[in-house]
């Protein structure tokens, strides 16, 4: 792939690692320890520094060192917001198919032709009604997007700025850590203009003051004029799919079905895979504790 495609970055699914890791641990660990351990290596992959992630393994060291060297064997850079070199934009898992996969698996049982124009007509129908919605948008950029836009920009007004050199500034807020933005080059310390595609709370602070508009500093793919040009082109209906018209041009051929014997017994069918990992945990109202309820509470009652 690296020598097809100039920086090319393979992006590892957050989702099925942590149910690989999940698996690997059950029978080791109770339930409350695994959850622990998963949601330390949601917050390994998400933390944006270095500092950070070594933080969150080290929580699962303390927990299980077997874990530990698991998630040191998976390949960070490869899943990991601190060390991946590409541009993910935040979205660490492959949730964002799911929709087209759920579309192929009740598809999947019907003949090929039938299955094609179930397909066709979905993705017609989804570039359709998202090219219709989105010609009623006003921002210039799309309606998630603006809002988180929106939220950086509301905490870049507590922040102050100091010059440094060149395009070089210094941001300081309440806490007593600064961070370094250089807006030539889009980065700044926090690594939040660069994981999410949206300049940061204090890449916004150095533009107001320069007078700059955000808008002119964020991805190209999060304008609305890119996401409609993205479903502009309309996919045509196709009435005689199972009947196509007769072209004289086209000598007539007939397709038979391979030959093959069928294995006995019900065709096996995949299981959907589970997108919640952990399930939640029962809490008592009585004491708040975890993994029981009030009604199996042994807490002792007040005299």
């Amino acid at each position: 792939m690296a020598e097809i495609f100039d920086k090319c970055y393979h992006g590892y699914c957050l989702r099925h690692l942590a149910e690989k890791l999940n698996k690997d641990l059950k029978g080791q660990f109770s339930h409350e320890a695994r959850r622990f351990l998963i949601n330390d290596f949601y917050a390994a992959a998400y933390s944006p520094k270095p500092e950070n992630f070594e933080r969150s393994i080290e929580n699962i060291k303390g927990i299980s060192p077997e874990a530990y060297n698991w998630v040191i064997r998976s390949e960070p850079e490869q899943w990991a917001n601190a060390f991946f070199g590409g541009a993910r934009y935040n979205h660490l898992s492959s949730n964002i198919g799911q929709q087209f996969y759920s579309c192929v698996s009740e598809a999947q049982e019907l003949p090929i032709t039938q299955m094609i124009d179930v397909l066709r007509g979905n993705i017609m129908e989804t570039m359709y009604t998202r090219r219709v919605d989105s010609n009623q948008w006003k921002t210039k950029l799309t309606p998630s997007k603006e809002e988180m836009l929106q939220k950086e920009t509301s905490v870049a007004q507590s922040l102050q700025v100091f010059g440094s050199e060149g395009t070089s500034f210094e941001v300081r807020g309440e806490s007593a850590s600064a961070e370094v933005v250089d807006i030539e080059h889009w980065v700044c310390s926090c690594k939040g203009w660069h994981i999410t595609g949206l300049p940061c709370c204090h890449a916004i602070a150095v533009l107001e003051c320069l007078g700059k508009s955000p808008y002119d500093y964020c991805s190209r793919y999060f304008t609305v004029e890119n996401y409609q040009l993205t479903y502009a082109t309309s996919i045509r209906p196709v009435p005689n799919v199972d009947r196509p018209l007769p072209d004289e041009s086209t000598l007539a051929v007939t397709v038979t079905p391979p030959t093959t014997k069928r294995p006995p017994g019900r065709p096996k069918t995949k299981q959907a895979e589970s997108i919640d990992i952990i399930k939640r945990q029962l809490q008592c109202g009585k004491c708040k504790g975890l993994g029981h309820n009030r009604k199996t509470c042994k807490a002792l009652l007040p005299s």
